[in-house]
This record gives C-alpha cells, structure tokens and sequence, in this order.
C-alpha cells in the first residue's frame, strides 16, 4: 500500500545512531502502516535517490525547503547530538513541507535530552501523522490536510463544524482554523475539548503549540458574532518557538555531518 508519508533520520556522526534507532522506531510505533520510516545509510539512499547529499542539508539547507514543498510526503530528519559544557545537547531539524524547523533539548551532566527531542519533531509532524494507523489514508484525512496546506482556513473550519463527532485529528486542524482566523477564544474552547476527550494523544499536544500563549481577542465583539473590523488579530509574543531550554553556544563545528 502507498504511505502517507515517507521520514528520513539522519544523524551527524556514528555516536548518535542510537539515538536515531530511538526516534525512527517511536515514528515508526505511531505511524503504524501509514507511515515508512528509514534511518542511516538507507535513509542517505532515498534522499540521493531524490538528487540530494546529506552534506547539502548542512551547506544548503534551503535544497531540502524546495525538495519538500514539491514532495508532499516526504519528512527528511537530522538529528545532532553533542555535549557542552557539561550539558548533553541534541538538536533536530525537519524539513517538511516546504519548510525547516528546529528544536533544541538540553539535559544537565547525567540527564538524557532524547525524549525532549522526540517531543520536538512530534510537535512539528505531529499533525501529519495518522489518527488511526493501522488503517489505511482516508480522503477525508487528504482534503484537511489540503485545505490546511492553501491556507483555506474558512473553508475547513466550516466543513468541520458540520462534523458532530470529531476525531483528534479533525480538532486540531478546527484548533488551526480558528487561531488563523484570530479566533483565539474559540480555538481554545476547541481545545478543551480535545483535552477532555483525548488528553493524552499527540495531536493534544501538538495542538496546545499552535495558540500563541500571547494570543489574544482585540476586537471583543460577542461569541458567535462576526468582527466590525475584520478578522480578529493574534498577538504573537514568540512563545511557540519549538525550544525547551535555552540557546545553544556557538557552532564548534561539531554539528557537521560526516
């Protein structure tokens, strides 16, 4: 069967393979059927397969934004793990979509920073990942993904609002919709919902990322009523940045992959 998406792990030097078996196999648990995940040299295979080197990552990373802006369902991975300072480091970067997101986790002497990184690439793919994967891609799960991708945030907002039952999926891109609308207040009741019903599954999380903790209602016309000034705005004080512990030094040169 095709998968709905393809994810590359790569990893910057042979000391971070364990790692990397750690993140394709958790990718791999909530993936299920739907999702390929491969690692290492037969990871290296496919990206060269698509006209890319692993060096071009590091180089030009900006090769990978337009690699997957054009291939919908491929994920690229890399993972570098170091230590400084006394601190373990590991930082991820994704390529997805047409974009590149990073996320750093550090662990204190001792301390482990894998499942912070884990929890970083699930917030940024988190969403692409399948509500039920061990069944195969619905069309339903395709035309979300779409109207999320053209920025119709009207037009899947409306369609799932129809939807009496919903599922943790078709919250999250309800979550989406109603913060890129600027309905803040309504995305957070939605929220709560997903809370309620589904507390511990990764869209959860994924879904308390994408309100801006800043956010807020500027116009304060009444629920259910539309704004006199247009959409209501959201205010972005910058904490939904992907990082949970503070910036990394200066690049030693460590970080470049061989």
């Amino acid at each position: 069967m095709s998968h709905l998406l393809l994810i590359l792990v790569l990893f910057s030097d042979p000391s971070g393979e364990a790692s990397a078996q750690i993140v394709t196999d958790e990718l791999t648990r909530i993936g299920g059927k739907q999702v390929e995940v491969v690692m290492g040299a037969e990871a290296i295979k496919r990206l060269e397969a698509q006209g890319m080197k692993v060096h071009d990552l590091v180089v030009s990373p900006t090769v990978a934004n337009h690699l997957t802006a054009s291939e919908k369902n491929l994920v690229i991975i890399r993972l570098d793990r170091r230590s400084s300072g006394g601190d373990e480091i590991m930082e991820s970067k994704v390529w997805s979509n047409g974009r590149a997101d990073s996320h750093v986790s550090i662990a204190g002497k001792g301390g482990d920073p894998l499942s912070g990184a884990i929890s970083g690439i699930i917030q940024v793919i988190g969403p692409r990942l399948p509500t039920s994967p061990d069944s195969a891609p619905s069309p339903e799960d395709a035309e979300l993904a779409t109207l999320a991708e053209a920025k119709e945030w009207k037009l899947l907002a409306e369609r799932l609002e129809t939807k009496a039952e919903k599922d943790p999926r078709q919250l999250y891109y309800l979550v989406m919709a109603r913060t890129r609308l600027g309905q803040a207040d309504v995305a957070r009741e939605v929220l709560a919902v997903m809370r309620t019903n589904y507390a511990n599954h990764f869209l959860t999380r994924a879904a308390e990322t994408v309100i801006p903790a800043g956010a807020a209602r500027v116009n304060e016309e009444p629920a259910g009523t539309a704004p006199k000034n247009g959409p209501l705005k959201v205010v972005d004080d910058g904490s939904n940045t992907l990082r949970d512990a503070p910036a990394v030094p200066a690049d030693d040169g460590s970080n470049v992959l061989r």
